[in-house]
């Protein structure tokens, strides 16, 4: 039987006592073996943290290099380093670390990323050891400065304490392990971890956001506190998702494979129905509130006729994604999602295919019942009947 060898590489950059080790050993949740190696004869040493995973017939091995201290080099010197280090590595992304107390010097950092930038390679500037002094804060504006002059074309937005910069890159700051203050008596525990690697995936292009899950895939910590946003982002029911990480031994290899990437828009799920544990059912909605509550219906599905499709218009894109997974749950065959925008409003449509004629016009049929009147529901069990 043959073998195969797949490498994945990032790029870890900043002084040294930043907290660089504890970052990766955070993010991967086990150590990493540490070699010091040069790419070539011209190129200076540089300490390479590795690992190996083997599933079936692949084996998987992860890099992450960590530059040295540049802060003496010039710019043609940064520039033409960090050029023939993304061409032998073609790493997946680029992490800055820096940490309160520690001194950047932005005009090099500024080189840095404006040659990731030319190679296509997502940035991650991050504050590590966040606790270990007061000027955190300080750290994140000078990021923002600096990112802003890099892409003053691009307007950050903020979710969950995290900085994006589109899908160019991000701010953020966190804590690889516990902090402890002696002198005052506080213990902080380690935190930032999992948003990180979570803002770093959604920045990733396919490809490389498959390799990212595989560098991450021993950290359970992960997998389970971002379960709900790894579904929305992988477009898999949350049940669905649970059910691989819960019973699947190779729960990487079954989550990829159960995914179909075909455009930002469109997912196909692999199978029309999904089977609901009848002892976790009643967890999904016991009361009497509406799963909809936060949607208004602007439009109510076109009639049905002789296609094969429906199509549904919300004002919630938060309901928009649990209407998807219902939909799933239905029998859609094919959901795609597009946006428009009237003068002050944004209005989300999901157009869904169905191989049955007769489902389609069955859940047409409901959702005019739903969309005319008041309806209570709510999961009970035989028990509960008379």
């Amino acid at each position: 039987m043959s073998e195969t060898f797949k490498e994945s590489n990032i790029l870890i950059c900043g002084s040294s006592r930043v907290g660089k080790t504890s970052l990766i050993n955070a993010i991967c949740q086990k150590e990493l073996s540490r070699s010091n190696t040069g790419l070539n004869s011209d190129t200076k040493s540089i300490d390479k943290y590795s690992s190996r995973t083997v599933v079936g017939d692949v084996t998987y091995e992860t890099n992450f290099w960590d530059t040295p201290g540049i802060e003496s080099w010039n710019e043609n010197e940064i520039r033409s380093y960090m050029a023939s280090l993304i061409e032998k590595t073609h790493p997946i992304c680029m992490i800055y670390c820096a940490s309160p107390g520690s001194f950047a010097v932005l005009d090099h950092i500024v080189w840095m990323v404006a040659e990731c930038y030319s190679k296509h390679i997502f940035c991650a500037l991050v504050c590590t050891n966040m606790w270990a002094g007061r000027n955190r804060q300080s750290i994140l504006d000078e990021f923002c400065k600096l990112l802003n002059t890099v892409h003053p074309q691009i307007k950050p937005t903020k979710e969950e304490g995290i900085i994006y910069y589109d899908r160019v890159a991000l701010v953020t700051m966190v804590n690889s392990i516990e902090h402890v203050d002696e002198d005052f008596g506080v213990t902080k525990p380690p935190s930032g971890i999992n948003e990180l690697i979570f803002g770093i995936a959604k920045g990733l292009d396919r490809d490389f956001m498959i390799a990212w899950f595989r560098i991450v895939s021993d950290n359970k910590s992960f997998w389970t506190t971002m379960s709900s946003k790894l579904s929305t982002l992988l477009h898999v029911p949350y049940e669905k998702f649970n059910i691989f990480y819960q019973h699947a031994e190779n729960f990487l290899g079954q989550l990829l494979d159960f995914l179909e990437f075909d455009d930002d828009n469109t997912y196909f799920p692999l199978q029309t129905t999904t089977e609901i544990d009848p002892h976790t059912a009643s967890s999904f909605n016991t009361n009497k509130e509406s799963l909809f509550d936060d949607a208004e219906m602007v439009e109510i599905p076109e009639s049905p006729k002789s296609q094969n499709k429906l199509l549904f218009t919300l004002k919630s894109e938060g309901m928009l994604v649990q209407l998807n997974n219902a939909l799933i749950q239905l029998g859609a065959k094919k959901i795609q999602n597009f946006s428009s925008n009237t003068t002050d409003e944004s209005i989300y449509s999901a157009r869904v295919e169905f191989a049955d004629t007769e489902c389609l016009k069955a859940i047409y049929d409901f959702w005019q019942v739903m969309h005319q009147t008041q309806v209570d529901c709510t999961i009970v069990d035989d028990s509960s009947a008379d």
